[in-house]
């Protein structure tokens, strides 16, 4: 069993008031990005080295890098209650030597997102990338000299047994045009988080005009998605599947008595915060929001009532659920208008069940025809 199946909900230190909230200094200031690192015992072993050589604090970057984390029962290790862009945590922490753990899908992928964060990072960082792998890397990413991190950099190249690349960040223009880098032909495109189409080719280009995507280059798009976006303050894109691997979902009891339901609408990277210790269940709509949300808060012992209509995308290998989770089909019209209508009308408290029998309740008053998935 996972420890703390009831721990406070993740916020962004940006909503905490501020990474200033973030005080005293360490030694080493690590975010770990992405789930594979994780699992691959990468992050334990260098936090492990770490320690021995100073004071260490951890942080995760990323939903599903924040369940693994729980999976491999490293909540007291890595913090989980942040969730901010990799650049701004590295920026924010206040340590003598920033470093990102990563295990892209390939050497390349993983050095054009390093390549992006340090850019933005605006200071020099160590960025592990693939340690575990025969293709593994340590990256200094010099903006400016650091003689602690050019040690620790050579010091992890020779605990590791990986070469050690000293490389200068691009500068990042954050102009109309965004190239996106290592993008795979039939792979899914994001955009802070909200899937917006399927890669066609290498060569992917967005164009922003005004906080909004007006062009997409090498990208069957998602009308849908796009529309989600709203306006852009800021665009993280990321090209490929959220996990490529399953790790070992981490088996909690499912949360019986009265609660509130969640409600999760296409917004399936913020699921952790969505929830709060008298969340007994979570409404999710569309879906691969269904299949990402339930996986998440799988974690949390908390089942989903799905409301979804068939137009996956399979954007996550090897989804968990929580056991008694229920998935409905909807058949005479979209996820989208169905799980809007059900939001406005379902709230207050009750039981798993009492939920899920006012979602059918509201579903036959509407006349909208719908069917029990598997």
């Amino acid at each position: 069993m996972c420890p703390s199946t009831t721990s406070a909900p993740s916020r962004t230190y940006a909503q905490s008031g501020g990474w200033s909230g973030l005080k005293g200094s360490c030694d080493f200031g690590v975010i770990v990005h992405g789930p594979e690192a994780v699992y691959s015992g990468e992050v334990s072993k260098v936090i492990s080295f770490l320690e021995s050589r100073g004071d260490v604090r951890a942080f995760a970057a990323g939903t599903m890098c924040r369940t693994a984390i729980i999976d491999m029962r490293l909540e007291n290790v890595i913090d989980i209650t942040v969730c901010d862009l990799p650049s701004r945590t590295l920026s924010a922490i206040p340590c003598a030597v920033p470093i990102m753990v990563n295990n892209g899908k390939s050497v390349e992928s993983g050095l054009a997102f390093g390549d992006i964060v340090a850019g933005r990072t605006k200071r020099t960082a160590i960025q592990v990338e693939r340690a575990s792998e025969k293709d593994g890397v340590i990256v200094l990413w010099e903006v400016e000299p650091n003689e602690t991190a050019s040690w620790v950099a050579r010091a992890l190249s020779e605990h590791f047994a990986v070469p050690l690349r000293q490389l200068w960040p691009s500068v990042n223009s954050e102009g109309e045009c965004h190239a996106v880098r290592c993008a795979c032909p039939g792979e899914p495109l994001f955009v802070n988080g909200v899937l917006i189409g399927v890669v066609e080719s290498p060569e992917v280009k967005a164009y922003i005009r005004d906080g909004r995507i007006v062009r997409l280059e090498g990208v069957s798009a998602k009308d849908t998605g796009l529309a989600r976006l709203g306006q852009l303050k800021e665009a993280k894109f990321k090209s490929g599947y959220i996990r490529y691997k399953a790790g070992p979902a981490c088996d909690v009891p499912v949360r019986y008595g009265k609660g509130r339901m969640a409600v999760i609408d296409h917004i399936a990277f913020s699921s952790l915060e969505r929830i709060d210790p008298d969340t007994v269940c979570a409404l999710t709509v569309g879906d691969d929001t269904t299949e990402v949300a339930g996986d998440v808060l799988a974690r949390r012992g908390v089942r989903v009532i799905g409301i979804t209509d068939g137009d996956r995308d399979g954007v996550l290998k090897g989804p968990a659920r929580a056991s008694g989770s229920v998935i409905l089909r909807i058949l005479s019209t979209t996820d989208d208008e169905a799980g809007a209508a059900l939001a406005r009308k379902i709230n207050g408290t009750d039981t798993f069940e009492g939920f899920v029998a006012k979602v059918r309740e509201e579903l036959a008053r509407m006349g909208v025809e719908y069917e029990v998935a598997p």
